[in-house]
């Protein structure tokens, strides 16, 4: 499936939930642009405007030798190496610093990817000066990608948000690169099972940032089943939707299905995969609000670059409904948009 470079951008920007950031950092791709370049544009003019704004600092604790008194005395520490017969004391203290989880992340990113051979040479000098600009921030290498479940972001650097974003995301390409051998962001859009990660996200953001008339949620649904003993509970699945959108005049359920061919060919017919119709009809026998009976519509979704689809089904007996829908992911950003808000009648 050829996505272009720049609606994978939007897709991850969606995914990531920051829209206002990406719009306070404006990047088109340039015609040879890949993801890697696009994302290093991102870096560029996203440091460049953290850098105007001023690096976020926190209060770090240092400790120091010093003949004045300041902070908090260690006096056992001044007692055990003798300092004190010396007029100097060991003393703690708080001072504000650029050397942040944050800023040093953002600096190992900068220097992962200027020293990249894979990026284009100009890019890669501009990031180089960038980092030098953050001269005051040690360079600590990311080796584990769990550092990132530990930054804490409040009012005042939200502003970092799409920043680390791209950071966690090229460092996870980066480690993904050395496992096989491929370059950086080669094959990103060429995952599937990374796609359809980041599919169903953007589609689930996309309906809670773009429209008001529903309440969006990946949603737990409740068996209609009673175990006979607590083995047989425990075994149960938990089923869960991609993106319920939930009103007070009726509830849509949509599942985001990242599939290269929407249809699968059988006796020379093409044909809806079953597994995923059969999912859909499991979504409308649990789906129904506990507290109301609603109309409710259960909806596959497909991204497709060439050939759309539209099926509609009512469920018999019922006022159910099930549909088969594509949005087309190779068009303007805009009309990408359009699709998605027309599919749920909007």
């Amino acid at each position: 499936m050829s996505i272009p470079v720049q609606n994978v951008y939007h897709l991850l920007v969606y995914a990531w939930d920051q829209l206002e950031a990406a719009d306070q950092v404006a990047v088109t791709a340039e015609a040879e642009d890949g993801l890697l370049e696009l994302l290093a544009r991102v870096l560029i003019q996203g440091t460049t405007h953290l850098l105007k704004r001023g690096l976020a600092r926190e209060y770090v604790e240092h400790e120091e030798l010093t003949g004045r008194l300041r902070g908090k005395l260690l006096l056992a520490d001044s007692i055990r190496q003798q300092t004190l017969p010396k007029a100097q004391a060991w003393c703690a203290f708080d001072e504000l610093s650029h050397d942040t989880l944050p800023n040093r992340l953002l600096k190992a990113t900068l220097y992962r990817l200027f020293t990249a051979d894979e990026l284009d040479r100009s890019l890669a000098r501009e990031l180089r000066a960038l980092y030098y600009r953050l001269g005051d921030v040690p360079l600590q290498p990311v080796r584990d990608l769990r550092i990132f479940e530990q930054v804490r972001l409040n009012r005042n650097t939200a502003h970092y948000g799409l920043l680390l974003s791209v950071c966690q995301l090229v460092h996870e390409q980066a480690m993904l690169s050395q496992q096989t051998g491929e370059r950086l962001f080669q094959d990103f859009a060429r995952n599937e099972a990374q796609m359809a990660r980041l599919f169903e996200r953007f589609v689930r953001n996309f309906y809670h940032r773009k429209q008001q008339v529903y309440s969006v949620q990946a949603e737990q649904l409740t068996w209609g089943l009673r175990a006979q003993d607590e083995a047989s509970q425990a075994v149960l699945p938990v089923m869960r939707t991609d993106v319920s959108l939930t009103a007070a005049t009726g509830k849509i359920i949509l599942d985001c299905k990242y599939y290269r061919q929407a249809l699968v060919r059988h006796h020379a017919r093409e044909r809806i995969i079953s597994a995923h119709l059969y999912q859909l009809y499991a979504y409308l026998q649990h789906g129904q609000p506990a507290k109301r009976l609603v109309p409710l519509e259960a909806i596959l979704l497909y991204p497709v670059t060439v050939k759309a689809y539209r099926f509609g089904y009512e469920v018999a007996g019922t006022d159910h409904k099930m549909r088969v829908e594509t949005v087309n992911l190779d068009q303007p950003w805009r009309e990408v948009e359009r699709e998605l808000l027309t599919v749920i009648g909007l």
